[in-house]
C-alpha cells in the first residue's frame, strides 16, 4: 500500500492521520484501519478516529507518533495478510516496548497538553522533550520543564551538588555538612566526621539513583560508597550529614512556590507467615502504584537501596518477620501527599531564595523537615539539592491530597495569559497573484512577512530555503497559497482565509474549519460557506480581495 503522513488539518480530521491507498474490498481496509487504531490505543497513543473512502480506495487513521503509526499499520497489515497464523500478541509487545522509547514521557506530556488546551500552537521538534510552543517571531522552547530561559550556569550548578551547596550555604540556605570522597575508607572517614549517619550519594546524578540514606555501619557505607561512584556522571561520591525527617518535593516556578509533596518512608508489617517479599507484592496492589504514566506511585522492587535498607536491620526479601514487627522497606521515593497549602511562610522564602541563588526560574527543591508547617530554622531542616528540569506528575497526580495544575502555571511562565504565541496567518485559496499581493501588502505595513506559493518560499520578497514559515524566527506574518489539489494544511489555524469562486471543494471546507471564531473569511461574493467557517464571513470581489484580507488582518491585529 501507498502510504503517507498527513501532519496538519487535512481532508480527514483536523487531527494527524496516516493515510494509504488500498486494493481490494473496503471491508478489508476498514480492517486494516481498525487494527491499526486499536493497536496504538495499546501503545497508550490517544488515538479515536479511522475511516475508508471507498470510492478513492483510500483508508486513514489518526496517528500520534508517525514512525509509531507506521508500525502498527505494518503489523495490522501482516496480521490480515497471515490470518490465525500470525502472533499478534507478540507483536503486540514489540510495539508498546518501541512505544514506551519513543512517545513523549509523562512530564513532557503534561506540559504539551496544557500548551494545547490554551490554544499554543505546539509541535516536537527530536525524538525526546524538546518543543516549539507557538509560531515564527514569538515562538518558544522547552524541554521538559526547562524553559528557553532557563540558565545553563544555573543548571551545571545544580549538577555540580558541592558547588550548589556553597553556594546555598553563603546566602544562609541550611543545607546538610558533607564533602566529596576518594574512597570506601574516606567515606567512613568522612561519616564519623558528620556524626555516624550519613547519606552517600553520587555528585552527578538525578531521580534519586544510586541515593543511600541513613546508613551507618562501614560495610554498608562502602557498599554504598561503590553504587554511588557507578550510579553517577562523574564517578565522584558525595557523603553528608543525614537530617531527619520527611522528604519534600517544592515546586519553584519564578520565585513563587507552586506545589509541594510529602513523601513518608514505607514499612511493612510482618504477620510471623509471609515473607518480606509477599508483603511488598501486597504493597504493590495498591492501584496507586503502576508503571504507567496514570499513577502517582512506582512498584516496591528490590533494587540495591531497598536491600540495603533491609540489610541493615538485619532482613533479606525471603526474610519472615514476626507478627506486629515493623520493617522499613524504603526512606525516600514516596512521594505521595499534597502539603502545598500547609508550607510556612518561612519556608516558603528560602526555597524560593534556592532557586534564585543557583539561578533557575523553574527548580525542584529537595527540603528534608519534620513538619513543613513550621520553619525550616526552628526543626534543623535543611535543602538538600536544587534541581533542573523537575517532575510534575507527583504534584498533577498525588497519592493523596489535592492535584496541583503545575503544567498550566509553567505554560502560564512562558506564555501569560491572553497570549497564544500566534503570528498572523492568511490562507489563500484565489490563485498565487493574490497570495503575492497579500505578502506585498503586510510588507509594506511593516512586518517581516513569509509566503509559501507555487512559484517557492519568500522571506520579505527575497526567496528563501526555509522549509517551514512557521518554525522561522524572523517572520511575523506568514500567507500560505493553498490549492485545491492539497491534502493538508501546514498550520493548524488561520486568522484570515481568502476563498475566490467556484465550487467549495474539500480542501476550501478545511481552510474555512481553519478560521478561528474571531478569524475573518474574504469570499466571493454569492458564495455559500455553509456551517464550515465559525469566524464572520465577508464578500468581496477578486480585485479587492487582496486589500480587504490586509484590512481584515491588521484590525484583527
Amino acid at each position: 500500500m501507498d502510504v503517507r503522513a498527513l501532519r496538519g488539518p487535512n481532508v480527514w480530521s483536523r487531527e494527524p492521520v496516516l493515510q494509504a491507498a488500498f486494493e481490494g474490498s473496503a471491508a478489508f481496509a476498514a480492517r486494516i484501519a481498525q487494527q491499526t487504531l486499536e493497536l496504538q490505543q495499546k501503545c497508550s497513543c490517544r488515538v479515536s478516529f479511522s475511516a475508508v473512502d471507498a470510492e478513492a480506495h483510500l483508508l486513514a487513521v489518526e496517528i500520534e507518533d508517525l514512525d509509531v503509526g507506521r508500525r502498527c499499520f505494518e503489523v495490522a497489515l501482516e496480521a490480515a495478510r497471515a490470518g490465525e497464523s500470525y502472533d499478534l500478541k507478540a507483536a503486540e509487545a514489540r510495539l508498546r516496548d518501541y512505544a514506551q522509547d519513543v512517545l513523549l514521557g509523562p512530564n513532557t506530556r503534561a506540559l504539551y497538553d496544557a500548551a494545547r488546551r490554551r490554544g499554543i500552537p505546539v509541535r516536537r521538534l527530536d525524538r525526546g522533550s524538546l518543543l516549539q510552543l507557538g509560531h515564527g517571531a514569538k515562538q518558544r522552547r522547552m524541554c521538559g520543564a526547562r524553559t528557553d530561559r532557563t540558565s545553563t550556569i544555573g543548571e551545571t550548578i545544580g549538577w555540580e551538588k558541592p558547588v550548589a551547596k556553597e553556594l546555598l550555604r553563603g546566602v544562609g540556605v541550611p543545607v546538610p555538612e558533607g564533602r566529596l570522597v576518594s574512597d570506601a575508607d574516606d567515606a567512613w572517614r568522612a561519616a564519623a566526621e558528620f556524626g555516624g549517619v550519613v547519606v552517600v550519594k553520587p555528585d552527578s546524578a538525578n531521580h534519586g539513583k544510586g541515593v543511600f540514606i541513613g546508613i551507618s555501619r562501614q560495610a554498608e557505607i562502602a557498599s554504598a560508597y561503590e553504587s554511588a561512584r557507578d550510579a553517577g556522571e562523574s564517578g565522584a561520591v558525595l557523603v553528608e550529614r543525614f537530617v531527619p525527617g520527611a522528604e519534600h518535593r517544592v515546586l519553584v516556578i519564578h520565585g513563587n512556590v507552586a506545589a509541594a509533596t510529602r513523601g513518608d518512608a514505607l514499612y511493612v508489617h510482618g504477620d510471623g507467615a509471609r515473607t518480606i517479599t509477599q508483603l511488598v507484592d501486597e504493597v504493590n496492589k495498591d492501584p496507586r502504584r503502576g508503571d504507567d504514566i496514570e499513577s502517582p506511585l512506582y512498584p516496591v522492587t528490590f533494587d540495591e537501596m531497598t536491600l540495603a535498607v533491609l540489610s541493615g536491620q538485619g532482613y533479606g526479601p525471603g526474610s519472615v518477620p514476626g507478627a506486629g514487627v515493623e520493617v522499613l522497606v524504603q526512606r525516600n521515593g514516596n512521594l505521595s501527599r499534597d502539603v502545598t497549602a500547609d508550607v510556612h511562610p518561612d519556608n516558603r522564602a528560602v526555597c524560593a531564595l534556592a532557586a534564585q541563588t543557583i539561578g533557575l526560574d523553574i527548580a525542584g527543591i529537595d527540603l528534608v523537615v519534620e513538619d513543613i508547617a513550621k520553619p525550616i530554622s526552628e526543626q534543623g531542616g535543611a535543602i538538600l539539592e536544587v534541581n533542573a528540569m523537575p517532575g510534575v506528575m507527583m504534584h498533577l497526580r498525588p497519592g493523596a491530597g489535592q492535584p496541583r495544575a503545575v503544567d498550566e502555571m509553567i505554560i502560564a511562565s512562558v506564555y501569560p495569559e491572553g497570549e497564544d504565541g500566534r503570528i498572523p496567518v492568511v490562507a489563500v485559496c484565489a490563485g498565487t497573484e493574490v497570495a503575492i499581493e497579500i505578502a506585498r501588502r503586510l510588507h509594506e505595513a511593516g512586518l517581516c512577512v513569509g509566503l509559501k506559493s507555487a512559484e517557492g518560499t519568500f522571506i520579505d520578497g527575497a526567496r528563501s530555503a526555509a522549509r517551514d514559515l512557521l518554525m522561522h524566527p524572523r517572520v511575523e506574518a506568514a500567507v500560505f497559497d493553498v490549492a485545491d489539489a492539497e491534502e493538508e494544511l501546514a498550520f493548524d489555524q488561520c486568522r484570515v482565509a481568502v476563498i475566490a469562486g467556484g465550487e467549495l471543494t474539500r480542501m476550501r471546507r478545511v481552510v474555512l474549519e481553519s478560521v478561528p471564531r474571531d478569524g475573518v473569511a474574504i469570499v466571493a461574493s454569492g458564495m455559500d460557506t455553509g456551517r464550515h467557517c465559525r469566524g464572520r464571513v465577508v464578500e468581496a470581489q477578486r480585485e479587492r480581495m487582496a486589500e480587504a484580507a490586509v484590512d481584515a488582518l491588521l484590525r484583527l491585529a
